[in-house]
């Protein structure tokens, strides 16, 4: 239920051990190293530097050729997909291997290999497209039988050019026979966007064929450089691109050939990616000659473990236990077991604790679980939710947010589950409509009794679509979310009482004594309860406040419990919404399908419910997260904490084996 407590540490130490040291700190996994607090004013500590980043640089290269290696043997050798490729786990392997020098080595020159062809697929590629737009050039001269070399001579003018498509090439060469009869305008071809044309003319008469061409918007081609007509041209870029793609393929296969290297670059690739965390945190060092100075924080009860690595170093240790004026900086770890363990996912969504605060975690692992449970209310949804999570675990094997999503969902699943067979919900109503496409009536749950409440009786299995059901519902859901608020309020006054803040832990419990002494007055008549709360509120504003502010206070304490409290409260009927949503929606499906028989049925409900399924899963999520967030966070929740991020082994592609 608390937070881990953190100690500032401080720690001086040799440079000639200064590597090991942070090997061993990085397998410790405990020690968080931040900037130094020094003072910039004393020549001693001015006099320190930071450790040159030349091994930082280094290894920042060696990870970014890692990963193009990677990306390159993933474009031109993908791994085989489908769900065998998604539920792959990463392979295991020693801090020995990971770390394994020689191996390393071996890799950086296959990546280097591997970048050097990927380089030149690349500017394969690019002459490739090259040529490939010098074809499209030629396409529309391929008809022409003469050398685009040929130049004009001093008598005779030779140009190609294009004329617009929409201008008719009939008016063209009218304008021309009449402005003089010393030139000839051939049609070579046309496409969408223009006529291709050879144009020949005399040079006495090229002023007055350039006048007439200019009103029709032609234009001349820029074809320099080519020899020889472009069919003949066309051919040898053909020849070069077929060049070209036989050497493309050679490169792929190249690439192809180093595929079984993959998991040896991946496991380098997380190699790397743990020099740069060593790396940068060396970056936050003091250095003299001899010796290097490192401040950070650590768990205290990680404390005496650091002291026993250290030990066989030179180096002086300091931790010291935070003040309060210094918790806004000090880290914040979580301490959670496995049933409150996944709901990080939750936490680390909205913001973690303060250091003074709580771990909502063991608060909310109940209440979470069951407010899903109760919208999802079906026992095959639930199912469904432990087999994916259950699978996932099994087959992937994952860490850290991943596992503790994968958990987070068996345990929604088993809630749902439960829920679902109270209200008898197996993909809706899906057992008793099948049961009437033969004519029966078939029931998964069989009748589990009556629970009377005064006059008001209710059958389990309760079927949500049946008569007032909807509405005990309702209330349940309301009452529920009295409980739910009312142990929030509870937390709340635990840490105004804890930091002594008596009056608004007194101010909080004030409208809980209200509530109370109405249902006193409902079922007694007796309305002594309800008075004291309303006494207590006053009192408890009037202190509050100061001045005139004393009497407007308690104004505004009534205003802002009563629509708060009634917000919150009612807040808590989408249990029941989305209950009732879930199992109309599959039912509706239900019904559709059946209308075809069992042949109908089938894909009908399969579909339909994929999507309930889809839909509901999302919706339950985000609103019980809402629920937590916003009516049971705001009346105790102190967020705003920094996560503790220690130096320690954080891998992509493989994982640690524990030693």
């Amino acid at each position: 239920m608390s937070i881990v407590k953190m100690k500032r540490l401080r720690l001086f130490g040799m440079r000639s051990d200064r590597e090991a040291l942070f090997r061993e700190l990085q397998h410790l996994g405990c020690v968080e190293i931040d900037e130094p607090q020094v003072d910039g004013e004393d020549a001693l500590w001015a006099s320190l530097s930071r450790p040159d980043d030349r091994a930082l640089n280094q290894a920042r290269e060696e990870s970014a050729l890692m990963l193009s290696s990677l990306e390159i043997l993933k474009e031109y050798a993908p791994e085989k997909g489908g769900l065998a490729g998604l539920l792959k786990a990463r392979p295991v392997v020693s801090e020995q291997e990971l770390f394994d020098d020689a191996a390393y080595a071996a890799a950086l020159e296959t990546a280097r290999g591997l970048v050097s062809v990927g380089q030149k697929i690349t500017s394969l590629y690019a002459e490739e497209s090259k040529l490939r737009s010098q074809k499209l050039t030629l396409v529309p001269w391929l008809d022409l039988d003469l050398p685009l070399e040929t130049a004009s001579t001093r008598e005779v003018r030779i140009q190609l050019g294009t004329i617009p498509v929409k201008t008719p090439m009939e008016e063209v060469l009218s304008a021309l026979s009449t402005a003089t009869e010393l030139c000839q305008l051939t049609l070579v071809s046309e496409d969408t966007a223009a006529h291709y044309v050879l144009l020949i003319c005399h040079q006495q008469a090229a002023e007055s064929v350039d006048n007439v061409l200019k009103e029709y918007g032609f234009s001349p081609a820029n074809l320099r450089g080519w020899t020889g007509t472009a069919r003949e041209n066309d051919r040898r870029l053909e020849e070069q691109i077929a060049g070209l793609d036989r050497e493309l393929e050679e490169a792929k296969a190249e690439i192809a050939a180093q595929k079984d290297r993959r998991g040896v670059l991946e496991r380098c690739a997380d190699r790397a990616a743990q020099e740069i965390r060593r790396e940068e945190a060396k970056a936050h060092l003091l250095d003299t000659t001899c010796t290097f100075y490192l401040q950070g924080w650590i768990p205290a009860e990680s404390e005496e473990r650091l002291a026993g690595i250290l030990s066989k170093y030179t180096c002086a240790l300091e931790t010291e236990v935070p003040a309060p004026e210094d918790y806004e900086e000090v880290p914040v770890q979580l301490k959670n077991n496995k049933l409150t363990r996944p709901y990080n996912v939750i936490t680390e969504m909205y913001s973690l604790p303060a250091y003074n605060g709580l771990d909502p975690n063991p608060f909310i692992m109940p209440s979470f679980a069951l407010f899903f449970g109760i919208m999802f209310a079906d026992m095959a949804y639930g199912l469904l939710m432990v087999l994916i999570g259950a699978v996932a675990l099994k087959k992937m094997r994952p860490k850290g947010t991943m596992k503790n999503m994968m958990c987070l969902l068996i345990q929604c699943g088993i809630s749902a589950c439960i829920v679902g067979f109270l209200t008898g919900g197996f993909f809706g109503d899906a057992v008793s409509v099948v049961g009437g496409i033969f004519g029966q009536e078939w029931s998964l749950v069989p009748y589990l009794g009556t629970i009377h409440i005064g006059e008001i009786a209710i059958d389990l299995p309760l079927d949500l679509l049946e008569g007032n059901n909807p509405l005990y519902v309702l209330i349940m859901a309301m009452g529920i979310g009295i409980v739910h608020l009312a142990v929030g309020v509870g937390i709340g006054t635990y840490l105004n009482i804890k930091d002594g803040k008596w009056l608004d832990a007194i101010a909080d419990l004030s409208w809980w004594v209200i509530l109370a002494g109405i249902g006193v007055m409902v079922v007694t008549g007796s309305n002594v309860v309800l008075i004291v709360g309303v006494v207590i509120m006053a009192a408890t504003a009037f202190l509050q406040g100061k001045g005139i502010g004393r009497f407007t206070n308690i104004f505004s304490a009534v205003y802002n419990g009563v629509t708060g409290y009634l917000g919150d409260i009612l807040s808590y009927s989408r249990l029941m919404a989305l209950m009732l949503a879930g199992s109309v929606i599959g039912s509706v499906f239900n019904q559709l399908g059946s209308l075809g028989g069992l042949v109908l049925f089938i894909p009908v409900a399969l579909i339909g419910h994929t999507l309930n399924f889809a839909l509901n899963l999302i919706g339950c999520f985000v609103h019980t997260m809402r629920l937590h967030f916003l009516e049971f966070f705001g009346k105790w929740y102190r967020d705003g904490g920094r996560p503790f991020r220690p130096l320690n082994y954080n891998t992509k592609y493989v994982d640690i084996k524990e030693e």
